[in-house]
């Protein structure tokens, strides 16, 4: 693919995902795409079949790279801090949250997009599961049922930080956010309940 090429796709994918923000995507039309990106519909056709394969070409590109990093470092802790006794499970986990923290902050404006009201719901749903799959996949036992709950309590507790962060614009530094997941693994719900109370 040439230099002018890919600008070009570039600069659809932008375009794309701003009128998907202004309007949702149920209202894009390959015309009004063309028409903002200054372009004829037959440079978006060359590109793209539809707005449909543009839309799972930008979404696939992150999945891919986010199960990457999450198959990686999230889940791992455990078994490092088996064979690595000098090192905290809080800075283990805290470890793995930061490269995934880094890996959605490069990404945000488009993660807000998908997140935001004209988003799209399959998008956090499946990045969520793909981040489930990749812990229980570390698990090595049958979970009886208690814990499968309290595996699930963990799951949602984390995912609500990282889309609270993301929706309200990514304002903190990835690392703040690191830190805090790292922090609410190791203390129980009461815990942070008595701290704010103190506070």
């Amino acid at each position: 693919m040439s230099v002018k090429t890919e600008r070009t796709r570039d600069h659809i994918v932008a375009v794309f995902l701003k009128l998907m923000n202004d309007s949702g995507f149920e209202k894009l039309t390959v015309a009004s795409i063309a028409r903002e990106a200054g372009i004829n519909r037959g440079t978006f056709y060359l590109h793209f079949t539809d707005k449909y394969a543009a839309l799972e070409e930008v979404q696939e590109d992150i999945y891919q790279n986010f199960e990457t990093i999450v198959t990686k470092y999230i889940g791992v802790s455990l078994i490092e801090k088996q064979l690595n006794e000098s090192v905290s499970l809080e800075e283990l986990f805290r470890g793995a949250c930061l490269k995934l923290m880094n890996f959605l902050y490069e990404r945000k404006e488009v993660a807000q997009i998908f997140l935001g009201e004209n988003g799209d719901a399959h998008f956090i749903e499946r990045l969520e599961k793909v981040y489930i799959r990749a812990v229980r996949g570390k698990i090595r036992k049958k979970l009886p049922i208690t814990e499968d709950f309290e595996l699930e309590f963990v799951f949602a507790g984390a995912i609500a930080i990282v889309k609270k962060w993301i929706r309200e614009g990514a304002v903190e530094p990835p690392e703040t956010i690191a830190d805090l997941l790292a922090a609410c693994m190791i203390s129980s719900p009461i815990e942070i309940f008595e701290r704010i109370e103190q506070e």
